[in-house]
């Protein structure tokens, strides 16, 4: 039931980018869908020129009316291209009146599709505040990779947040710091790593640190739909950085279920 949650706390550090980012770059094994759960709205309808529906509000609506996640991804989800990759999303519409109406749907009576045993959902939360409809989502996922940089502002808003995420759900915690950072990884990891077990009393191990994430501009214009990739698109220091995260993330995602071979075949068209 593999299902990789994408948040942050503050500012607008490219949650989309870096769902799109992971999905079109994993392992063969994951057969990865992002989802654009962000209550905001979504952003993969405008900036990838996609269909409006079927959407996010259509996923909620298919959850309710059958226990297959694979037959529902199959009827809301529709191909985002990156170059020879096919990444299949389930979009928001923009506006977040929709998604908000729909993501109690998904972490109630639906939520088995979001934990769907067939692939790795990769669910792009958008920003996280207090009374998110985001927040029961979180408790389903495997990892709650939060985006943030590595600055004393963005730290500091971080620390404040982490018993709340902590308390989320079982789910691993990921702390994934953005280009530019002002601090290593190992700096801001000692930092909240003191906090939880001095002051929150937790597991000082609760919270793993990855990055910094390359400042790479031409990946990004690719995943945000203004730039075509090139052959050699994978190359890019930014995708690469999201490839070598699934070694990281794998340990903590359950095994994903095997498809029949036709199925399988199915799967990845």
């Amino acid at each position: 039931m593999p299902l990789v949650a994408v948040t942050y706390v503050k500012g607008r550090p490219g949650a989309t980018t870096t769902a799109l980012g992971l999905a079109a770059v994993a392992p063969e094994w994951a057969r990865p869908v992002v989802v654009e759960c962000d209550p905001a709205g979504g952003d993969l309808v405008r900036r990838h020129e996609l269909a409006a529906v079927p959407s996010v509000v259509d996923l909620a609506a298919a959850a309710r009316g059958t226990a297959r996640p694979r037959e529902v991804f199959a009827a809301v989800t529709q191909p985002l291209k990156v170059r020879e990759a096919m990444v299949p999303v389930v979009c928001a519409p923009p506006g977040g009146a929709q998604t908000r109406a729909a993501l109690p749907e998904l972490t109630g009576g639906g939520r088995a599709v979001l934990t769907a045993p067939d692939r790795v959902v990769v669910a792009d939360c958008g920003r996280l505040g207090q009374g998110s409809p985001v927040w029961s989502l979180l408790r389903l996922a495997d990892v709650v990779l939060v985006l943030a940089r590595a600055n004393a502002a963005d730290v500091a808003h971080l620390r404040e947040h982490l018993g709340d995420l902590i308390d989320a759900g079982e789910g691993r915690l990921v702390v994934l710091l953005g280009a530019g950072a002002a601090y290593p990884a190992a700096e801001v990891a000692d930092v909240l790593s003191t906090h939880i077990g001095q002051e929150l009393a937790r597991d000082p191990q609760a919270v793993s640190v990855l990055g910094p994430l390359p400042h790479d501009r031409r990946a990004a214009a690719v995943l945000g739909g203004d730039l075509v990739a090139g052959r050699r698109w994978r190359r890019l220091p930014l995708m690469a950085a999201y490839a070598r995260m699934w070694d990281d993330l794998a340990p903590y995602l359950p095994a994903v279920a095997a498809l029949p071979t036709e199925q399988a075949a199915e799967a990845a068209s």
